[in-house]
């Protein structure tokens, strides 16, 4: 059975670690037969955002996506040791039952590795408060995400935990 899963982008840049990162995730989920919908912070107005508008046309989309997915992925640069606070006013528009029982994961870029701790405690203790199912964080070092021309590419250690990450998010999809 096709499942759908809602990612979040939480970085400013398009061409930023973290978005290539959830892109390269939601091909994955799309390949295996899933839906995805994408989501990033530039499409919503920062008013919004900042004073929790939740009758704009954009958050109201947004909230209506999450409340009918089945899971969650959610992807940041590591600002301040954790997720990016334009991540939690995204997740702040998000009523407390929308995630009941979904999938969650979370994705964190960093160029610390100090701070996988950290990002994993974050999204553990955000997740729990949604009571969502959340799976193991995803904390991919900056140095493992080398940057071209043509974008980002791997190195071997990251991509063996992103592929890792991508296998229990499609075996809990199917479970």
């Amino acid at each position: 059975m096709s499942a759908h899963v809602v990612f979040v982008t939480s970085s400013p840049s398009t061409k930023s670690r973290s978005s290539f990162l959830a892109d390269f995730v939601g091909k994955q989920v799309r390949a295996a037969g899933h839906r995805a919908s994408a989501f990033a912070v530039t499409d919503f107005d920062a008013a919004d955002l900042i004073l929790g508008r939740s009758d704009s046309p954009a958050v109201a989309t947004f909230v209506q996506g999450v409340k009918g997915a089945d899971a969650i992925v959610v992807a940041t640069p590591v600002y301040k040791a954790t997720y990016s606070g334009a991540l939690k006013a995204v997740v702040d528009l998000v009523p407390p039952d929308a995630l009941e029982g979904k999938l969650a994961l979370g994705i964190a870029t960093t160029r610390l590795g100090d701070h996988a701790a950290s990002v994993d405690a974050a999204y553990r203790s955000l997740f729990a408060f949604f009571r969502a199912r959340t799976l193991d964080p995803l904390v991919v070092l900056d140095r493992e995400l080398a940057a071209g021309a043509a974008g980002f590419a791997f190195e071997d250690a990251g991509r063996a935990r992103v592929d890792r990450a991508v296998q229990a998010l499609l075996a809990a999809l199917a479970a």
